[in-house]
């Protein structure tokens, strides 16, 4: 019986080939599901676009209030700079929505995965995880129907959403959209 002579390298390529293998189908497997989360994911430069238009407003010759054009569909709007937004307001809002506001990149991965557990405790949708930014992007940025859906894709273009507009605006701003 003739014997082969044992080649210890040859086990060795063998394990690099397979890690290399399972290392580009990792790197193609995230890049389909990046491709599939960005492909029609809307920009920031239209969130001036989604804004409330504000009520039209006709005043006499004094200041004084005559009539207000209301939209029949979306109601009255009267935008109001942050600044006049009373700071116990502002706090109180950050503390019931987003207690972690001010020291989150627009997505509260703490604040995620607190909702989830008490969703899979729970055995139903119990609580959210979302930020202040990821409701301003839900509801200014995706649309009307993103609002209901609740799907995982969803919450995720809602959270590379946010992390942009948390790249872009400062946290007032992101405040005074919400």
């Amino acid at each position: 019986v003739e014997r082969k002579p044992h080649r210890p390298g040859l086990a060795m390529n063998r394990r690099v080939l397979l890690l290399s293998g399972g290392l580009a189908l990792l790197a193609a497997a995230v890049w389909a599901v990046a491709a599939w989360l960005l492909v029609d994911l809307p920009s920031l430069d239209t969130l001036p676009e989604h804004l409330a238009v504000p009520s039209s407003v006709i005043l006499d010759r004094n200041g004084r209030l005559l009539y207000e054009v209301i939209d029949p569909n979306g109601g009255g709007h009267t935008p109001v700079p942050l600044e006049q937004i009373p700071a116990a307001c502002q706090a109180a809002t950050i503390a019931v929505e987003d207690a972690n506001y001010y020291h989150h990149p627009g997505v509260d991965l703490a604040g995620v995965v607190r909702a989830l557990w008490i969703n899979i405790r729970g055995g139903e949708t119990l609580a959210g995880g979302s930020t202040i930014t990821q409701q301003v992007a839900r509801n200014l940025l995706l649309g009307p129907e993103a609002v209901t859906e609740r799907t995982l894709e969803r919450k995720l273009r809602e959270s590379i959403l946010a992390w942009r507009l948390a790249r872009r605006y400062s946290k007032d701003e992101v405040l005074a959209l919400y």
